[in-house]
């Protein structure tokens, strides 16, 4: 009898490289109920009276704009997971758009006052985080190609850690003169709660996004993988921070751009390019 093969352990090689991945059908249904739960909140958000009470006017701008944006993902999660076959870019696109759906609802759950659809928002992340969890451990136990580009792998790793140090670098300016005895940080979450942006950014996401660049400049095998999915997280979600402005001009709103808005600007533009050479390095290898 010939014993069971057990998923590979991250750093191991399988012996077949990534061709396509059979999708779960646990897969469908945590995006099924993902979706749902972004088309409940955001409907919620967008047509209730007063569903983010108790913020700036600018900032209930911005959040109704991000639900527009989160509407897209939702139906865009459902059609990337519908194949029976992903190819390995379908697969990386869907655990990127999880990685934006995990950290804005993490944004609402935590910085957002409580309103009807608290529990919604518990319901989407706690099933986007469980998905792409799993998502991530499938992931390090395949084995994926390693980019023939010398250029665009040193090049993705470097803009990843510099972006990490340069967002790191301008939240710690707002924080650490605060710490010193300066004045509170601006903006601050509500109450005077730490803004959730500087807690997610600070322990989670920054240090994620340096260590993907250290794995690419290092030739890692989940590099190139990886920064996909980080990318496509970055420019989902600078997607959803402009729409908040957007949707102030269409609405006749107040237009608010705060000190991350230059930044984000040119890393939008800089991430959809690297998302384009990234996707099409990724399908060349795979054929």
């Amino acid at each position: 009898m010939s014993s069971p093969q057990l998923p590979a352990a991250v750093g191991t090689r399988p012996s077949a490289p990534v061709q396509t991945i059979t999708r779960a059908q646990a897969m469908v249904g945590a995006s099924v109920v993902v979706a749902l739960g972004i088309a409940a909140a955001s409907a919620y958000g967008l047509l209730a009276d007063e569903p983010y009470r108790s913020l700036p006017e600018a900032t209930v701008f911005a959040a109704r704009g991000q639900d527009v944006v989160s509407l897209v993902v939702a139906v865009a999660l459902v059609v990337l997971a519908l194949p029976a076959r992903l190819t390995p870019t379908r697969f990386l696109a869907w655990l990127g758009l999880l990685a934006y759906v995990v950290y804005s609802y993490a944004i609402y759950l935590t910085g957002v006052p409580m309103n009807r659809v608290f529990l919604v928002y518990v319901l989407i992340e706690s099933v986007a985080g469980a998905a792409l969890l799993a998502g991530l451990w499938h992931l390090a136990a395949r084995r994926w190609p390693t980019t023939a580009s010398r250029r665009l792998r040193r090049g993705t790793g470097w803009m990843l850690v510099v972006v990490a140090v340069l967002f790191a670098s301008l939240w710690l300016s707002t924080l650490l003169p605060f710490a010193f005895g300066g004045s509170p940080p601006d903006p601050e979450g509500v109450g005077g709660t730490p803004y959730p942006v500087f807690v997610l950014d600070l322990v989670v996401v920054l240090p994620a996004i340096a260590a993907v660049g250290v794995l690419l400049l290092r030739s890692h095998r989940l590099g190139p993988p990886l920064a996909v999915v980080a990318l496509i997280k970055i420019l989902t979600l600078f997607v959803a921070l402009w729409a908040g402005p957007a949707y102030a001009l269409a609405t006749d709103g107040p237009v608010h751009l705060g000190p991350d808005a230059g930044p984000s600007l040119l890393l939008l533009a800089v991430s959809g390019w690297l998302v384009t050479r990234w996707w099409h390095t990724l399908e060349e290898e795979k054929s």
